[in-house]
């Protein structure tokens, strides 16, 4: 588990949100946190197992353990193990700059365990990267880890990468990403009609969120085009989610979304986006990459795919286009 902050903005404290890990093979030093997105968390979303020894490998997380990365996945507030966070002035809402501030500690503890454990196992040699700068430094490098959001979570890991930047990740993954440049979140009115302040500082008192509970065709509504996914993982996919996410978690405060800038992210970023995504637009898909603040970029259309093709049939294809990214600097 991971620390997060109660005003957003990085200050740490006791309320942990839920890491999902998943064991590999052999391992690299490579590691990366997968951040789901809208209306489902981890564990359906990036965990989907359709038997105990997850056999058609429809698991993103195992996948890529298997492939040797040491893969984490994060429970946003209000999703799956992480519970809502009541405390002001999120109010026990879902918010972006909270979820930033969670993401970073889950960043900083994923880079520190791997650093430890490696340094428990660190010979001579490793006293003379002491003198690199942190930026520079080989071996600090390579515990940065990668960082994927998909959906809404791409949003995320965006607002992230362009706050904390290239100093705390090796690479960003944006998936399926519903950023549109010509979309401006409305910001709520700072009072209710009777005065109180509902938004825009630590004293906020929000009214409680909103207990609307999940269905059966919300679990199913990413999957939209016939004969892409299998019956048996989709009816999984959708016990599991309702399982797990019984109750829609509750988002607020969706303005601070519009800080969201393409040319302010400066770390190496791969776009994955399905030719037949309904909830994007090629508008949109293009800008976002063309105007990434990055000349070490790619991207990467996967045919036949909508919005979750990393569940899909052609799931693979999707492991393969990140790791490959992943791995674009490795040897032969």
């Amino acid at each position: 588990d991971g620390d997060g902050d109660g005003d957003g903005d990085g200050d740490g404290d006791d309320e942990a949100a839920s890491l999902l890990a998943t064991g590999g093979k052999e391992r690299r030093e490579r590691s990366i946190l997968l951040l789901h997105g809208r209306t489902w968390s981890s564990q359906p979303v990036f965990d989907l197992r359709t038997s105990d020894d997850d056999a058609k490998r429809q698991s993103t997380l195992q996948s890529l353990a298997d492939l040797g990365f040491h893969a984490y996945a994060l429970d946003l507030r209000g999703f799956g193990e992480t519970p809502r966070d009541y405390r002001r002035p999120v109010g026990g809402y879902t918010t972006p700059r909270r979820c930033v501030a969670d993401v970073k500690c889950a960043i900083d503890w994923i880079a520190e365990r791997h650093c430890q454990a490696d340094d428990a196992s660190a010979g001579e040699d490793d006293q003379t990267m002491a003198g690199y700068p942190a930026m520079e430094n080989p071996r600090a490098i390579s515990y940065r880890p990668a960082l994927l959001g998909w959906s809404q979570g791409a949003l995320v890991a965006q607002m992230y990468a362009q706050r904390h930047g290239p100093a705390t990740l090796s690479d960003l993954v944006l998936f399926g990403s519903i950023y549109d440049p010509g979309v401006i979140y409305p910001r709520k009115p700072l009072y209710d009609p009777s005065g109180r302040i509902i938004s825009g500082g630590p004293d906020v008192v929000k009214p409680p969120p909103p207990e609307a509970p999940n269905t059966d065709v919300d679990s199913l509504e990413d999957f939209t085009l016939p004969g892409t996914i299998c019956d048996e993982a989709a009816l999984c996919y959708s016990r599991l989610a309702l399982q797990v996410d019984p109750i829609k978690a509750a988002w607020d405060e969706m303005h601070e979304f519009n800080v969201l800038n393409p040319a302010m992210v400066h770390v190496p970023t791969l776009v994955v986006v399905g030719a037949q995504d309904p909830y994007t637009s090629w508008d949109a898909q293009r800008v976002l990459f063309e105007r990434l603040g990055t000349e070490d970029k790619a991207m990467c259309v996967l045919p036949g795919c909508d919005h979750a093709a990393h569940i899909l049939k052609a799931r693979r294809m999707f492991v393969r286009a990140v790791v490959g990214f992943l791995l674009r600097k490795d040897d032969f």
